[in-house]
């Protein structure tokens, strides 16, 4: 009885938080009336004693504690959106992965934190290896000399919830979450920060393709999926392919029609050559 006084309470004023491990009775209890994670998994992570829904505490172990681990994997049970964020201790390492179920009557916050931080060094590794943005996808492939990407998302899609990932971890970037009309198409601008303090800047150009948000799902739900970009079909492509296609196309029309036009005018004989016939 009281665990469903609880369970009410908490879902009446919208107020649904984490609780902690040692919770795990109440959790249990509240759980199974809101959405949750029924599994998740990065790379470069392994989560110690493996995924419990029931538990919201985590620790992992990374396999390389240099490296960045990056969502690899989830599933949840019921509507809810995911953002994923890095904590960092006072000195600017990083210590761990927070992950956020977003819903109607609230959310929840699972923490992983690090068994084997990596201990801090000064370097000047600034770069980026991903962009963390559940129904968006970055071309092309972010890499160590571009710095001027683009980001697709759904056609009907108004909250971006974005975390880019550093190469190093001692390196920062601030995540971004904002709202955005369903007809904008914005520049977005992210700065890492080296532990030496030197920064450098990407550039990400949001881009609409031609597919709604539950279009997307069900794509990136099937078994091969690899992208929801390159598979459109031509219709639906960028606009930039589609007048790349036309100028390519109308250039070999009028070169074809140059070509027709000439052979049409070619004089079949020579003006000042004299006639066979001509008298001697």
């Amino acid at each position: 009885m009281l665990f469903a006084a609880l369970i009410s309470a908490c879902c009446l004023f919208g107020g649904v938080t984490a609780f902690g491990a040692g919770d795990t009775a109440v959790q249990t209890a509240l759980l199974s009336n809101v959405p949750y994670l029924e599994s998740i998994s990065f790379t470069n992570a392994d989560i110690d004693g493996g995924f419990s829904k029931d538990k919201t505490n985590f620790t992992v172990t990374l396999k390389d504690p240099a490296i960045s681990p990056m969502l690899k994997s989830y599933g949840i049970s019921g509507e809810a959106k995911i953002f994923v964020t890095y904590s960092y201790d006072e000195t600017g390492r990083q210590t761990g992965i927070v992950v956020t179920l977003s819903f109607e009557s609230g959310s929840i916050i699972y923490t992983f934190n690090y068994s084997n931080p990596q201990e801090y060094a000064v370097t000047n590794n600034k770069n980026l290896t991903a962009l963390i943005c559940e129904y968006g996808e970055v071309q092309p492939t972010i890499n160590a000399e571009d710095t001027v990407y683009q980001l697709y998302i759904p056609s009907d899609l108004t909250q971006l919830d974005i975390t880019p990932v550093t190469e190093d971890v001692n390196a920062r970037c601030a995540p971004l979450s904002v709202e955005i009309n369903i007809d904008q198409q914005p520049d977005l601008s992210f700065t890492v920060v080296a532990s030496d303090g030197t920064t450098k800047q990407y550039k990400f150009k949001v881009k609409r393709v031609n597919k709604s948000l539950e279009e997307v799902k069900a794509e990136m739900n099937a078994e091969d999926y690899v992208s929801f970009v390159s598979n459109e079909k031509f219709y639906q492509q960028p606009l930039f392919m589609i007048i790349v296609c036309s100028v390519a196309g109308g250039i070999l029309v009028i070169a074809l029609l140059a070509a027709v036009t000439k052979r049409l005018t070619i004089t079949p004989y020579d003006k000042e050559e004299k006639s066979f016939y001509a008298s001697r």
